[in-house]
This record gives C-alpha cells, structure tokens and sequence, in this order.
C-alpha cells in the first residue's frame, strides 16, 4: 500500500517532528499518525469532558517501540503509521489535516 501525506498533514507533523528532536529525552523520538478506536480527553481549563469515537491522533514513539506501526518518509520527513483495518485493502492511502484532525481523503 501507498500512503502519502497532503501537504497541510505533512506540515503538521514537520513541525512535530522538529518540536520533538528539540526536546530533551534518552531515547529518539518519530512523529506517529496512528488510529485509535476512542479517546477521552479533558480541557485543562474548564475541565470538560469529551469523549470521541474512532479518529486518527499525532504522537510520537520510541524508534525501537513501533510495534505495528509502519515507517515511512516523504519530502525528507520520516515518520510512523497505524491506519484502520478498513484501509488495509486499499493501493493508495491519502491523509489529509485540517486543524485538529487527520483523516483520509481518497
């Protein structure tokens, strides 16, 4: 399969990925795209709740802890995937970004 980052999704994890080789850590860290079935997070500020259902998320791995995510690099900007079961059929995958998402957009 072929995965391949809109320019707006590569931007976003570029500066993920500089962000993260400022920071300071023992071990190196990629920028990961990875699917995940749900999530609650909380807002720091007024302390609401939010629950939401399956959605990609950028975070960041281990180099040497990947398990099952795929490593790839485009326009010099290396990275790690985890795409839903549902893509797995497909040639071409395209991730697309608009602020605060990542979603695939063929």
């Amino acid at each position: 399969m072929r995965v391949l980052l809109t320019q707006k999704a590569l931007k976003e994890v570029r500066a993920f990925g500089e962000y993260l080789s400022r920071s300071e850590r023992d071990k190196e860290l990629l920028p990961s795209i990875q699917w995940v079935f749900s999530r609650v997070s909380t807002n720091e500020i007024t302390g609401q709740v939010t629950k939401r259902g399956p959605h990609f998320v950028l975070g960041a791995h281990e180099t040497d802890k990947l398990h099952g995510l795929t490593t790839l690099k485009q326009e010099g900007v290396t990275f790690a995937i985890g795409l839903p079961k549902e893509a797995e059929g497909l040639d071409f995958v395209e991730i697309d970004y608009t602020d605060p998402d990542f979603f695939i957009s063929n």
